[in-house]
């Protein structure tokens, strides 16, 4: 996947017909931070294709001038991004996904299956509120909904910059590992011009039901 290289905090944002401009004046740019609006929250939510319930964790974000850039690489249709979040989501898995086997691999094909299906129908959601909305398929690194631009999005990069979370190099790839679930975790990535009120109303109107991290299952655990 590609690396998060970057560019400034301001967006619009070409949906079809129509584009989203920045507010914030071109000739003044200010470099930024990465900030978290919302910290990692614990949910559990069906995949709206198999109604499977699955756990997962997502947090909202503002990414930093140097980390929006890149997203300029990775949607064709931005054109300079501002008040653009960036939502990263955790899949709890059963397995570690650093070990290999058919076992592994048939979990890794349905937490893919799972967020993406999970992920479009949030996306879509927020699009028919009149945001733009997209996610980017882990696999491939590459938008569902929005035309590709030259660059990938690496889910578990963005994950160490905007969560400072630690991943492992296991040579042909980086793993991960999450504060709570180790490497047995899967990432996605969902973006939006949505307020953080908005996207936590609907990700609020998907859950199965709440879950704590000071009281949950074993699964979750």
């Amino acid at each position: 996947m590609g690396s998060l290289s970057q560019k400034p905090l301001n967006l619009s944002i070409h949906n079809d017909s129509t584009v989203i401009k920045s507010s914030t004046p071109t000739k003044k740019r200010i470099k930024t931070r990465s900030r978290t609006l919302i910290a990692p929250t614990l949910v559990t939510v069906k995949n709206p294709k198999t109604l499977c319930p699955f756990v997962l964790e997502y947090s909202i974000h503002i990414g930093s001038t140097r980390f929006n850039r890149e997203l300029l690489n990775v949607f064709s249709q931005i054109v300079e991004p501002d008040n653009f979040l960036v939502i990263p989501v955790f899949l709890k898995c059963q397995n570690d996904l650093v070990g290999i086997g058919e076992r592994i691999n048939r979990e890794k094909d349905e937490k893919l299956e799972d967020f993406v299906e999970w992920g479009k129908a949030i996306c879509q959601k927020l699009r028919g509120l009149g945001y733009w909305a997209d996610l980017t398929d882990p696999a491939s690194g590459y938008p569902i909904f929005s035309d590709p631009g030259p660059s990938t999005y690496p889910d578990v990069h963005g994950a160490e910059q905007l969560l400072k979370y630690d991943i492992y190099n296991a040579g042909c790839c980086h793993i991960l590992l999450h504060p709570k679930w180790g490497s047995k975790v899967y990432p996605g990535t969902l973006f939006t011009t949505a307020n953080e009120n908005c996207i936590k109303q609907v990700i609020n109107e998907s859950i199965f039901h709440h879950s704590l991290y000071e009281n949950n299952s074993d699964f979750i655990n």
